[in-house]
């Protein structure tokens, strides 16, 4: 049966030179100490670009200290104006002084043996001061007046800048009643005034104009400034590549940049192209010119079909001369090509197959983002890696977000299937910046400009160690999800909102019932479009869901019933597409679950059902491996069912690399999550042996609330506090971002110091909160965050003796000190980092725009840093010594 699951479909990449897919063993070794490879990266925006060799080396080696595996990077708008006395001066992009910074960037890249990735070009999307107007993206622009009956003809339209009038017409109605079917096109050839015919009653004159669309590149860099290329035309992609793309790589020099990256897809409007009629008219058979009404105005099918056929056209122009030439330039030039696929122009799911790396962003794992797209585009191409911009707006504004925000927004990446993640991110920021220095407006600051830094290395072990595991072997999903790409093009409609935005128009088109409907049966699943049909059927799913499909190809049609045939299950949401399908089964949403449920097995059951487990299923020559994710705020005690369970289960510790055996019980394992918990469960075919996991009970427990002492710091020789303390209530101190530390002597009673049992230092558990309330218009309240208050704000690092005894950065906020206890007396050290959000509201850190929006335009606002208050920091829970036996 073509449903039936294939093994090992994708090369492995930390095996590539082997051949051979790795085995559980030699994931397990790898998995205690990934390779390199899969470390984070960072955007690194480079503002200016004013930057020093001296300040771009002290970066990446913080970088590298930081386990970052390196950096993309992106040259943005200016920050500060030219400072000859600080030290600041804005290069012009793409001259000689800026690209020395390139290849000196790479050259230190390599000695560090960190990954170099550049957006060619700077800010989004594509161009710059080279694209002239006829390489600039274009649109097509209606303009409508009302004319009287006895009109014979009109004055020619004196056009804006750059329009070209293309097509009249003229019909019956008004700019409130239009009658679609009536337009009849005029000559506009010529020069003069264009002849009307007679009519009568109201009568609507309609013209057309290929226009540009004006939009000049968003966020760009001191030399950057020029229009936004088009995207459908071969020549202005070849321009930019020659202008900005050689430049790059020739800086770096041969083997300095990993990948060429193309960044969001936001041509506003870019819908034109110079020879459209022509190409529409050799695509699809017939003439667009005489039906552009019909584009715009409402015709029942006949526009839906015309809509459909403009969007194809549009589709097909973007990938032909737009990403082939991309593809083929970076092959040429022994670069990986790298993208954000989706937006406008209208990226199909199938276009990807031009990418070496396919990229994504978006948090929700139960929503379909661009980060579900990019997965599974790159599981049907063979692609193992998969990355995704990852942190965007992260608990905004920039400076506020925790390393629990970090690691709980990556795990919903990695729930939707993501494997590489790149930080957004890294603001480059030189002393004369001041403290904490430059952000970025729609980014977190990853930085070792933020006070939690020094557990940014225990942070990204974990990223790492999840980002290889979820490279190994192939990826499993039972279900296909089919897009419905003729659908979402019969709905572009110009001059309406992001009507080119054929990723989200497949998103509205679906709905929002049907993916958490395929998550709650058990299942994993993917995308997958009428251009990736031949890949599909390798990757033999054994069910796909139709979501309120009105319109498919008819090959599509052939290749449904060829896999309905062969036993897989088809399923129909809402609707069935048009035509006969007496076969088809019809089911609502909110049946679709258990409809699933019965047709394949689930994957995974967790019981109690509760929504915020996702899980993310790898398959090993001779294992399986399951991630699984609480993306919730509340703990959870379930039931983990898998389908795929052997005697031989283990519990691999993505924190710290350990490795533990399990008991399942007739496929069941009995699973404790915190809040924003992560797990992985492996399945072996063989028996290993591995220490076994016991269940501990508190046989013993001593309150360490008194006697403590804090400095801030390196200064002071400490004051008294008992636990819980916050320095953000103390007036001398509430403004205070840096490292608290916190230091008790402790005698522990002699049940400590037995040699049974594990001894704990427990600061208790993170408590649920809200999501904050805030007026409209904020990202504050709409990007991601944890929704817990933990005990440490925000992270700590614990000593006893001296000795590290580990971090503390998310749930469960505790750390093993056993082998640290001695004899007598005992020195607890409890180094606690807070965000930058407390000094930055004591005022005057920021940097002032006005001179620089003055100086160059507004190319940017920093968003959400007004009205800051200072946040609670310190341990904010009494921590005790816990004994369990």
């Amino acid at each position: 049966m073509r449903a039936a699951v294939l093994a090992c479909a994708l090369p492995c990449v930390a095996f590539a030179q082997g051949g051979a897919a790795p085995g559980v063993e030699d994931v397990q070794r790898l998995f205690a100490k990934p390779p390199d490879d899969s470390r984070v990266l960072m955007r690194w925006w480079w503002f200016g670009p004013a930057v020093t060799t001296g300040e771009i080396e002290a970066e990446m080696r913080q970088m590298k200290a930081g386990g970052i595996g390196g950096f993309e990077l992106a040259v943005v708008y200016p920050m500060a104006l030219d400072d000859p006395a600080r030290g600041l001066r804005n290069e012009r992009y793409l001259s000689p002084g800026f690209l020395d910074k390139v290849a000196f960037t790479s050259r230190k890249a390599r000695e560090l043996g960190l990954r170099m990735d550049v957006t060619i070009g700077s800010g989004w999307s594509f161009g710059g001061p080279y694209i002239t107007p006829d390489l600039a993206a274009t649109r097509l622009r209606s303009d409508r007046r009302e004319i009287t009956p006895d009109r014979t003809s009109v004055a020619r339209p004196v056009p804006y800048e750059g329009d070209r009038l293309i097509a009249a017409f003229v019909g019956r109605g008004s700019l409130a009643e239009v009658d679609p079917t009536s337009f009849r096109a005029l000559d506009v050839s010529g020069a003069g005034p264009i002849a009307l015919p007679p009519g009568e009653g109201p009568r609507l004159l309609l013209l057309y104009f290929s226009s540009p669309t004006g939009q000049v590149v968003k966020r760009a860099a001191v030399g950057a400034e020029g229009y936004v290329l088009d995207h459908y035309q071969r020549a202005a992609i070849e321009k930019h590549l020659r202008e900005a793309g050689d430049k790059l790589l020739a800086a770096a020099g041969p083997g300095g940049i990993h990948a060429a990256f193309c960044d969001s897809l936001e041509v506003y409007g870019g819908d034109w192209t110079a020879d459209m009629f022509s190409e529409f008219q050799k695509r699809r058979g017939y003439d667009l010119r005489g039906l552009l009404p019909r584009l715009e105005y409402d015709a029942g099918e006949r526009s839906e079909t015309l809509r459909r056929d403009f969007g194809r056209t549009l589709t097909e122009l973007y990938e032909e001369r737009f990403l082939a030439p991309m593809r083929e330039w970076a092959t040429r030039n022994k670069v990986l090509f790298r993208i954000q696929n989706y937006g406008e122009p209208p990226a199909s799911l199938a276009s990807s197959r031009y990418a070496d790396l396919i990229d994504g962003e978006g948090w929700n794992f139960r929503t379909l983002t661009s980060a579900r797209w990019a997965a599974s585009a790159a599981h049907l191409f063979g692609k193992p890696v998969t990355t995704s911009e990852t942190w965007t707006w992260l608990h905004s504004p920039a400076f506020r977000a925790t390393p629990l925000d970090v690691k709980a927004e990556a795990d919903q990446h990695f729930l939707s299937g993501i494997n590489q993640l790149v930080g957004h991110g890294w603001p480059y920021s030189p002393p004369e910046a001041g403290t904490p220095g430059w952000p970025f407006y729609a980014a977190a600051v990853l930085s070792d400009k933020n006070p939690w830094w020094p557990v940014m290395p225990d942070l990204a072990a974990y990223l790492q160690r999840v980002s290889f595991l979820l490279r190994q072997g192939e990826p499993v999903a039972d279900v296909a999800l089919y897009a419905p790409t003729d659908d979402a093009w019969s709905t572009f409609k110009p001059g309406t909102p992001r009507y080119l935005n054929l990723f989200l128009k497949i998103v509205d088109w679906i709905g929002p019932k049907v993916v958490p409907a395929i998550l709650d049966a058990g299942h994993g699943f993917d995308l997958v479009d009428d251009g990736t049909l031949e890949e599909a059927w390798r990757r033999r799913y054994k069910a796909i869901v139709l979501p309120g499909v009105r319109w498919m190809p008819e090959a599509t049609r052939r290749w449904l019933a060829d896999y309905a045939r062969d036993g897989g299950t088809v399923l129909a949401v809402r609707r069935k597409p048009e035509g006969e399908w007496p076969s088809l089964e019809l089911v609502s949403e909110d049946d679709l679950s258990a409809r699933l449920a019965r047709a394949v097995p689930a994957d995974l059951t967790v019981t109690p059902p509760t929504p915020a487990v996702g899980f993310v299923h790898r398959r090993l020559p001779d294992a399986d491996v399951y991630f699984l994710a609480n993306s919730g705020n509340l703990p959870l005690d379930v039931s983990a069912r898998f389908r795929t369970a052997t005697p031989h289960a283990e519990q691999w510790d993505p924190r710290t690399g350990g490795v533990e055996r399990l008991q399942a019980q007739r496929g069941e394992i009995a699973l404790a999550l915190e809040p924003y918990a992560s797990r992985v469960i492996v399945f072996r075919k063989d028996a290993r042996s591995a220490r076994a996991a016991r269940s501990r009970v508190v046989s013993a427990s001593e309150d360490l609330r008194s006697g403590w002492s804090v400095r801030f710091g390196d200064t002071g020789a400490g004051d008294a506090v008992d636990l819980p303390h916050s320095w953000a209530g103390d007036p001398a101190r509430r403004f205070f971002s840096g490292t608290a530390t916190y230091r008790l002597t402790v005698e522990p009673p002699a049940a400590f110091r037995s040699a049974e049992g594990r001894v704990y230092l427990d600061f208790g558990e993170a408590k649920p909160m809200e999501r904050e309330p805030l007026p409209g218009g904020t990202l504050r309240g709409n990007s991601f965050a944890a929704l817990v208050a933990p005990p440490i704000r925000e992270a700590a690092t614990v000593f006893v003796n001296g000795r590290r005894a580990g971090s503390l950065w998310a749930p469960p906020y505790r750390v093993d000190v056993t082998d640290l206890l001695r004899d007598g007396a005992n020195e607890i050290r409890v180094d606690v980092y807070n965000t930058a959000i407390n000094q930055l509201a004591e005022g005057g850190r920021l940097p002032d725009m006005r001179p620089v929006v003055e100086r160059y335009g507004l190319r940017t606002r920093l968003q959400d840093l007004d009205g800051l208050q200072p946040l609670p920091s310190g341990i904010l829970s009494p921590p005790r010594l816990v004994l369990e036996r």
